[in-house]
């Protein structure tokens, strides 16, 4: 099957690029993950890397303009995010993956967020197989699907484009994790949002003393643990790495 793996993105400056993207692009590069390109599709991004790092190509390019490089597929206005339900921008990229697979022959589509990571080879071998159907993990914390890292095979585009025909204003006032038609969560992998997840601060626990430096310090986050299978919303001063044997 062909496929593509794709990521959103909204680049503010140089050292977003390096600590997101170029990082996420290092890591996936050489695997885990088989694709046959990798893309970031961008939301009007104020900064882009020369293209002697990455080419970058307009959303409307054919495919010949795609070569066989990564790319950074950019939309020239920026629609970004106005509250914890309303991010236009984002779905905007997301849903231009299907144009994207259709347009460049892909029969499935791996979304992996800039900030999410595939850790282990029983997940990567598990995506890597998946050939029919709309895939997503889950977050345990949160008890809500996670959409961070997805797998939509080719007998789900006309459902994705239908989907996305919904809202041409792209306000699904909604989170993406409450109304994707996904058809399957898989709850057997163990990951999860770890950067936001607190430890037991006693008396200090309430969000309200998040905003303390003390309390923003990697201590108080709960680590990533030795037997996840992912992790997503990572930060950088989250340290992981591919396990290629447990």
């Amino acid at each position: 099957m062909t496929s593509i793996l794709f990521c959103t993105s909204y680049i503010r400056d140089p050292q977003a690029w390096q600590e997101r993207y170029q990082r996420w692009l290092d890591y996936y590069r050489d695997g885990p993950i088989r694709a046959d390109r990798k893309l970031i599709i961008d939301d009007g991004s104020p900064w882009l890397p020369p293209p002697d790092v990455i080419r970058t190509v307009a959303h409307d390019a054919p495919a010949a303009a795609f070569g066989t490089d990564d790319v950074i597929v950019r939309f020239d206005d920026n629609l970004g995010r106005q509250s914890t339900s309303a991010y236009p921008g984002w779905w905007r990229s997301f849903l231009h993956s299907v144009t994207l697979a259709k347009r460049l022959g892909a029969d499935r589509i791996i979304h992996i967020e800039s900030d999410a990571y595939v850790l282990t080879p029983r997940l990567a071998g598990f995506i890597n197989g998946i050939d029919a159907g709309w895939h997503v993990l889950w977050t345990e914390h949160f008890q809500f699907p996670e959409t961070a890292i997805q797998v939509i095979c080719s007998d789900q585009f006309d459902i994705f484009e239908q989907f996305k025909a919904r809202k041409p204003d792209f306000d699904y006032g909604e989170l993406a994790e409450r109304i994707l038609p996904f058809t399957c969560v898989h709850r057997q992998f163990k990951g999860d949002r770890y950067s936001e997840i607190r430890r037991n601060r006693g008396m200090f626990r309430s969000s309200k003393f998040d905003f303390i430096p003390l309390f923003q310090k990697p201590f108080f986050r709960t680590p990533i643990p030795a037997d996840a299978d992912f992790v997503t919303q990572a930060v950088m001063s989250q340290q992981f790495a591919f396990r290629r044997a447990r």
